[in-house]
C-alpha cells in the first residue's frame, strides 16, 4: 500500500477520506490486486482477470471530458484505499455513471465508501455542473445497496437479469441522485473548488 505525503494534491476533502487524482503508479499500489480479488469480483463489471497492461490502457483512456478518476485516501494517514470515478459523462444531458471501490480490506463496511461517494457526487454536481448521477448494483450486493441508500440515492428500478454470476442471471438495482436532491440534503460549498 502506498502512503502519500502531505504534498500530494488533496482534492475534495471529507472527515475520513479525501479524493485526489488517480495516478498510474496506483496500479501497483493496490488497484490491480483489488480488482482481481475474488471477494470483489461479484461487485465489479468487466472481464477477469485483469492484467497490468489492461489496467494501464484503461487508465490512459479515462480522462475528461468523458471520465474523471480519483484515488480515495484516508485523511488521518494518507493511505490509498480505493478508487472513485465518474464515467460516460454526457455533457448534453448533464448526466454520468459513477463507480467506487474500497479495495483495502481494513476500510470496507466502515463508512469510508459512503463518504467517498458524497465527495464524488459533490464534484459531479458542483464542479462539473451535472444534473443526474447514476449507477447499479447486483441485488445480492447488499453492502453497496445499503451504502447508496444511506448516502441518499434513490431506487429507480430493476435491470432484469443484467448480470451473469455463478451460472445464472441476476437482476441489478438501478440507483440515481439528482443535483437538486443532493444540494437539498448536503448543501453547497462556499468556495468555487475544494483544492487545498
Amino acid at each position: 500500500m502506498q502512503i502519500y505525503s502531505k504534498r500530494d494534491a488533496r482534492f475534495i476533502v471529507g472527515k475520513k477520506v479525501y479524493l485526489r487524482p488517480l495516478k498510474k503508479t496506483d496500479i501497483k499500489q493496490g488497484w490491480l490486486d483489488w480488482i482481481n480479488d475474488p471477494n470483489s469480483l461479484d461487485n465489479l463489471f468487466g472481464a477477469f482477470p485483469v492484467s497490468e497492461k489492461d489496467l494501464k490502457n484503461y487508465f490512459n483512456a479515462q480522462k475528461l471530458p468523458e471520465s474523471a478518476m480519483f484515488g480515495i485516501c484516508t485523511v488521518k494517514d494518507n493511505l490509498y484505499i480505493g478508487n472513485a470515478r465518474l464515467s460516460r459523462i454526457d455533457w448534453i444531458n448533464k448526466c454520468c455513471i459513477y463507480g467506487r471501490l474500497i479495495g483495502h480490506e481494513d476500510y470496507k463496511n466502515k463508512g469510508y465508501g459512503s463518504e467517498a461517494l458524497v465527495l464524488l457526487l459533490r464534484y459531479g454536481f458542483e464542479t462539473l455542473g451535472l444534473n443526474r448521477i447514476y449507477s447499479s448494483a447486483i441485488v445480492t450486493n447488499m453492502a453497496s445497496i445499503k451504502s447508496n441508500l444511506k448516502v441518499g440515492m434513490k431506487k429507480e428500478g430493476i435491470f432484469r437479469e443484467a448480470s451473469f454470476k455463478d451460472g445464472r442471471f441476476i437482476n441489478r438495482l438501478a440507483l440515481s441522485f439528482l443535483a437538486k436532491d443532493f444540494f437539498k440534503r448536503y448543501g453547497r460549498t462556499k468556495k468555487k473548488n475544494n483544492f487545498l
